[in-house]
């Protein structure tokens, strides 16, 4: 299995994340949303700033996400921090047009190659789905 970069993965994983919210809003609306969270998240995580995210709706083949190869010398553990931050607050911040399966459909949508790499970052999709899951029930009751 290939070892990834922290760059690739962060790249990967933010570039699916808009793919899959842009199908369940709109492109715009994803890349916006995905904006916004980095932007408020770069306080918590100062690595975030050598990530860029641009509004390519008027731009065919240029992707939105771009990672500064800064990002490479930050400690794995703590770019998957704040990963599964990400992914939890894009979740939310979707709201219902997320989906019940948000979590999983990213896992599902992850190329197989990333996953020894994300699991060495500390990130877990199956325990996160189940959170989310727990979390949405306990709303309920």
């Amino acid at each position: 299995m290939p070892q990834f970069e922290n760059s690739e993965v962060v790249q990967h994983i933010l570039q699916t994340l808009i793919n899959i919210s842009s199908r369940k809003t709109t492109k715009v609306q994803a890349v916006t949303t995905m904006n916004q969270l980095i932007k408020k998240l770069k306080i918590k995580y100062d690595f975030l700033k050598h990530i860029e995210i641009k509004n390519t709706s008027f731009m065919e083949t240029e992707e939105p996400v771009s990672v500064m190869s800064d990002i490479n010398g930050i400690k794995s553990n703590e770019v998957g921090k704040a990963l599964y931050d990400i992914i939890k607050t894009m979740n939310s911040n979707l709201g219902k047009n997320a989906g019940y399966f948000f979590i999983k459909e990213l896992k599902n949508n992850i190329e197989e190659d990333y996953y020894s790499t994300i699991e060495e970052m500390g990130l877990d999709f199956g325990v996160m789905q189940l959170e989310f899951e727990i979390n949405e029930m306990s709303k309920k009751l």
